[in-house]
């Protein structure tokens, strides 16, 4: 199972946990982290060890669950903020050209 490409960790981390229970098998915590961190793109896996300033695989499953929460909801507010950056200016854009009509 690998992380999709248009997924949050947090959303990946829940569908790993579903499919993980679906299987009816049984995992140490070592491996389920294993796996689990397995199926995340190498760039992401860098840039999370990089923002930990450590290795992810260090962490407990419970850690790394955070990590990814506090990940995805980073990068969804990043994403917020950048679309309403780009809808500001497009209503700026649209006002000067209205006020210079007018002129």
């Amino acid at each position: 199972m690998t992380l999709g490409h248009d997924e949050s960790l947090e959303d990946y981390e829940e569908r790993f946990q579903l499919k993980y229970k679906r299987a009816r098998c049984t995992l140490d915590p070592e491996s389920l982290k294993l796996v689990l961190i397995r199926g995340i793109r190498e760039d992401l896996l860098e840039t999370l060890n990089m923002l930990l300033g450590g290795d992810i695989y260090k962490l407990s499953y419970g850690d790394i669950k955070t990590v990814f929460k506090n990940h995805s909801r980073a990068t969804k507010k990043k994403g917020r903020v950048t679309q309403d950056l780009a809808n500001s200016s497009s209503s700026n854009t649209s006002i000067k050209s209205e006020i210079g009509n007018m002129l």
